[in-house]
């Protein structure tokens, strides 16, 4: 039976359906057979905007009076930086595809506390990568201030209630993360809390990617942010 559940999110953009697999067969190289005791849940969240993306890509491309170029970069910024700008609005006008981003984290992590044997302090350990920092840093705040989906969960066995909640959140591990562009423009910059005394958040970026930030100076008069370590690495190219 697994004793720690691993739960990895994507950035934004289109996201292969094995996104994680690399870093799943990387991981279970080195833990060798302590593999056995890791559930690894990726969350895969991008079709929630895929297909309205899509569809409007096509249309706008199929259109015959539309006069378009630079067709590639076009579609980067149409099907990367609209998940994060959908993101954001559908929190606060229209939550079904906020919710829907919710529900899929919670999918991932129902089944590592399924293959956990059910222990709500069964301990968590999440990657996030680019978009998917602010999703589950999102995530966490809904479920310590009782917003959006924990605000009337379905009737839950209270100890699944608990995890969902991310109650026994270890380490958060994020990379290239861009929460500086959902809350630079915000006066008050607050963090959520630390789920529990012992959680670690480790902040990698490169200095090069201007899409990576450190943390830390995000909130300089609360110091919710102190909890973070900033590691600037290279990534290559």
């Amino acid at each position: 039976m697994a004793r720690l559940v691993i739960l990895p999110l994507h950035g934004m953009g289109r996201i292969k359906p094995d996104y994680s697999a690399e870093l799943e067969s990387e991981l279970s190289d080195r833990l060798g057979g302590l593999w056995n005791e890791v559930s690894f849940q990726p969350v895969q969240y991008a079709h929630v905007f895929q297909q309205p993306e899509s569809e409007l890509w096509e249309s706008m491309m199929n259109a015959p009076d539309n006069r378009l170029s630079w067709h590639g970069l076009r579609e980067f910024f149409l099907f990367s930086f609209a998940d994060a700008a959908c993101l954001e609005r559908s929190a606060h006008k229209d939550p079904a595809v906020y919710l829907g981003v919710q529900a899929e984290i919670q999918r991932s992590l129902t089944a590592g506390f399924n293959a956990c044997g059910g222990q709500a302090d069964t301990p968590v350990v999440a990657i996030a990568h680019s978009l998917g920092g602010q999703v589950l840093s999102s995530y966490l705040w809904d479920a310590q201030v009782g917003q959006h989906i924990f605000q009337n969960p379905p009737p839950l066995n209270p100890s699944l209630a608990k995890f969902l909640k991310l109650e026994s959140l270890m380490q958060l591990v994020t990379t290239g993360c861009n929460i500086p562009i959902f809350q630079a423009g915000l006066k008050v910059r607050q963090c959520f809390d630390k789920p529990n005394p012992h959680f670690l958040w480790d902040n990698f970026y490169d200095p090069d990617d201007v899409l990576g930030w450190p943390l830390r100076q995000l909130d300089l008069v609360g110091h919710s942010y102190d909890m973070v370590q900033d590691h600037p690495i290279n990534v290559g190219n």
